[in-house]
């Protein structure tokens, strides 16, 4: 299936996903924080090949944690695109992973420009 989408229908489903990601993130915070990190190591740090299968279950169990079911989410996006089971190389781990920091920078810079928090002294 060939689907045409329009850059109107684009940019909702984006927003959409923008949005679920915000509510998992609001309830499971630390897992946030610990999928960015995880990921960050998979890209910046050697990783033997017998770690890999454990080190991607890991990543997948805390996207799971997170909101694998929260569908639209980016969690749900990259929750089967990182499975071992999916890659069959750890040079694709690492790709995906950086993709799926880019697509949490994103999340983060619409989240900051969306909340507006002064500091009073």
């Amino acid at each position: 299936m060939n689907e045409k989408l329009s850059v109107e229908e684009l940019g909702r489903r984006w927003e959409n996903a923008l949005h679920c990601t915000d509510k998992a993130v609001a309830t499971h915070f630390q897992v946030y924080r610990e999928i960015k990190q995880l990921a960050a190591d998979i890209i910046a740090q050697p990783l033997d090949i017998e770690d890999y299968p454990a080190t991607a279950e890991r990543l997948v169990a805390l996207l799971k944690s997170i909101g694998c079911h929260e569908q639209g989410s980016i969690f749900h996006f990259y929750c089967d695109r990182v499975s071992p089971s999916s890659i069959c190389n750890l040079k694709f781990l690492r790709l995906e992973c950086r993709d799926l920091l880019s697509h949490l920078e994103a999340f983060d810079e619409w989240r900051s420009k969306k909340c507006h928090l002064r500091l009073v002294k």
